[in-house]
C-alpha cells in the first residue's frame, strides 16, 4: 500500500518509526534545514600587515579578516624584488560557524621580469615553473599557490588617514558554509586597536598600512591593493 493512502497522522507515525529503525542513518530523515549557505560581499576599506609579513589584516565594512602570513609571504615582503610579484585571492573565503575562515591565493611572476638570481630565490621560496596567461600577458612564469586560515571579527573603526583610496571598489566574496542548521556565531570584536601614539596594533604587533589603489606605479596588486609597495 502506498504511503500517501494513509491519513496524515498515520503517515507521520510511519515516518517517525522508519527513522527510528534506521538507527545511525537517522540523519537521513532530518527535517528541512533552517537555512542555506550564505554568500555575501564585504567592502574593503584598508589593508594592513606587520613588517615581517606574519600578521595580516583586511579591514572591511562588516568584518575584519585577520590571518597569519606563511613563511613564503614573509620572505617576499623582505625581498627587494617583491614588486615583481602579482598576488590574487582565488574565489570566495569559506567561513565556518565559529567565524574561522579559509581561502586560497596565487602569487605570480613572469620570467621576463626576473633576473637569474630572482628565479633562484623564488624557486627556493616555493614557486614552480609554469606557462601563464594573466590579463594581456602570456609566457613562462613562476607561480605559488597558498592557503590562508584566519578568523573573522566584527569591524572596528579605522582612522580616516588609514583608509585606502582604491582605483575601483574592492570587496571580499565570502560564503558562510556551515549555516544549514542555523546562523553563524556572533563574531568577536576586532583585535585591531590603536596605541596612544595612534599606531595600529594587532595583538601588540605594530601594523603598517599597505598603500595602493590609485598608484599607477604599483605593479604588484592584490585585487587593486598595492600589496608589496
Amino acid at each position: 500500500m502506498h504511503l500517501l493512502s494513509f491519513s496524515t497522522p498515520a503517515r507521520r507515525l510511519l515516518l517517525a518509526l522508519s527513522c527510528a529503525a534506521l538507527g545511525l542513518m537517522q540523519w537521513g530523515c532530518a527535517s528541512t534545514p533552517e537555512g542555506e549557505p550564505v554568500h555575501g560581499k564585504d567592502q574593503v576599506v584598508s589593508f594592513l600587515a606587520a613588517k615581517d609579513g606574519r600578521k595580516v589584516v583586511i579591514a572591511a565594512e562588516k568584518y575584519h579578516y585577520v590571518f597569519d602570513g606563511d613563511p613564503s609571504v614573509a620572505a617576499l615582503l623582505r625581498w627587494d624584488g617583491r614588486a615583481k610579484i602579482t598576488p590574487s585571492l582565488n574565489g570566495e573565503l569559506k567561513v565556518a560557524r565559529n567565524n574561522s575562515f579559509e581561502g586560497t591565493y596565487t602569487l605570480l611572476a613572469f620570467d621576463a621580469d626576473l633576473t637569474p638570481e630572482d628565479r633562484v630565490f623564488l624557486i627556493q621560496t616555493g614557486f614552480a615553473k609554469t606557462e601563464m596567461k594573466y590579463g594581456d600577458r602570456t609566457g613562462p612564469a613562476l607561480r605559488y599557490f597558498g592557503t590562508v586560515y584566519g578568523t573573522r571579527y566584527a569591524a572596528a573603526p579605522v582612522k580616516p588617514a588609514d583608509t585606502l583610496d582604491f582605483s575601483r571598489s574592492f570587496s571580499i566574496n565570502y560564503v558562510e558554509q556551515e549555516t544549514a542548521t542555523g546562523p553563524a556565531a556572533r563574531p568577536a570584536p576586532s583585535p585591531l586597536i590603536y596605541d596612544d601614539g595612534g599606531r595600529p596594533l594587532v595583538g601588540g604587533v605594530p601594523m603598517f598600512i599597505v598603500q595602493g589603489g590609485t598608484d599607477y606605479r604599483c605593479r604588484a596588486r592584490f585585487m587593486d591593493i598595492c600589496f608589496y609597495k
